[in-house]
C-alpha cells in the first residue's frame, strides 16, 4: 500500500508513476525536471531571454522544457522603459523560479540603463529618438545576462532535485516493507537547498508516525499473545488515525475488548 501524502502526492505519484519499483533496495532512475518557461507581459524582450534560456536547457538530460504539468515554472517580466527626452533607456524586472507548490529556488534581479549622449540623440538611426544602436545593445546585455544568470542555477537546482527524487523513491519503497530505519536514513541528510525539501520534511514526519504505528502494532500483538490483552489495548489506542494501521488497530481492539468481556464473564 502507497503511503498518503497529503498535498505533496502529487508529486510523489509523478515519480512513482514513471518509474517500476522493484522490492530490493536499488538505484533508481527519477523522471526528468518538467519546467515551464514564460514570459510576464508578452514583450519581445521577455520573449528573447525564454527563447535564450529554452536553448540553454535543450541538451540537459535532467530538464524537460515543457507547459504540461511542470514541476517548476520560470517567469520572466522585463519592464522597459524608453525615454526620449533624455536620449535613456531603462530594464527593470526579474527571471523567477519557483516550484508547483510555491518554493523560489532562485530569483535574478535584471537592471539595465544606457543613456545616449550623441548631441543629435537619433544618431545612427532613431528610435523614438534614440540611437536605435544604443537600444539594440542594451536589450542584447539584458538578454545575454538575465540568461547566463538564470541556467547555471537551474542545472545546479535540477541535479539537486533528481538526487532527492531518487532518495524518495527509495525511502518509499523501504517504507513500504516496514524498513523505516533505512527509509529514514536516506531522506535525513536532504537539506534546505534541495527543492523537494519541503515534500521531504512531510515524508518523514508521515514514516515516523507510520514507524511509531508499526512498533506499537508489533508490541501490542506479542503482549496480547501472552495474554496481557489490556496492555496491548493501551499500546494500540494511540496509533495516529492518519496513519495506514489506525483502521486495523481498532478492529485488534475490539477483538481484545470482546476477548476480556468474554474471560471476565466466565
Amino acid at each position: 500500500m502507497r503511503l498518503s501524502f497529503n498535498k505533496f502526492t502529487p508529486i510523489i505519484c509523478t515519480l512513482t508513476l514513471c518509474i517500476f519499483l522493484s522490492s530490493s533496495y536499488s538505484v533508481f532512475a527519477a523522471p526528468p525536471v518538467r519546467i515551464s518557461i514564460a514570459t510576464g507581459t508578452g514583450s519581445g524582450i521577455e520573449q528573447a531571454i525564454v527563447d535564450r534560456i529554452t536553448a540553454s536547457l535543450a541538451d540537459d538530460g535532467n530538464i524537460v522544457v515543457s507547459t504540461v504539468n511542470p514541476d517548476w515554472f520560470v517567469t520572466c517580466k522585463i519592464a522597459e522603459n524608453v525615454d526620449a527626452n533624455t536620449g535613456s533607456i531603462r530594464y527593470n524586472g526579474q527571471v523567477l523560479v519557483k516550484t508547483r507548490d510555491g518554493q523560489t529556488l532562485n530569483s535574478v534581479a535584471v537592471q539595465k540603463y544606457n543613456q545616449d549622449f550623441s548631441t543629435s540623440g537619433t544618431f545612427g538611426g532613431g528610435f523614438g529618438g534614440i540611437n536605435k544602436k544604443l537600444v539594440d545593445n542594451a536589450a542584447r546585455e539584458v538578454i545575454n545576462s538575465a540568461a547566463a544568470r538564470v541556467v547555471n542555477p537551474i542545472k545546479q537546482a535540477a541535479i539537486l532535485e533528481i538526487e532527492a527524487r531518487d532518495r524518495i523513491i527509495q525511502a518509499q519503497t523501504l517504507a513500504d516493507q516496514d524498513l523505516f530505519d533505512d527509509a529514514l536514513s536516506l531522506l535525513r541528510p536532504i537539506t534546505p537547498d534541495t527543492p523537494h525539501f519541503r515534500a521531504v520534511r512531510a515524508l518523514i514526519a508521515e514514516l515516523e508516525m507510520e514507524q511509531d504505528a508499526f512498533n506499537r502494532m508489533t508490541d501490542a500483538n506479542n503482549r496480547a499473545k501472552q495474554g496481557k490483552l489490556n496492555e496491548a489495548i493501551n499500546l494500540a489506542k494511540d496509533i495516529n488515525e492518519k496513519s495506514k494501521r489506525y483502521k486495523a488497530s481498532r478492529a485488534k481492539i475490539a477483538s481484545w475488548k470482546l476477548q476480556l468481556a468474554k474471560h471476565h464473564a466466565k
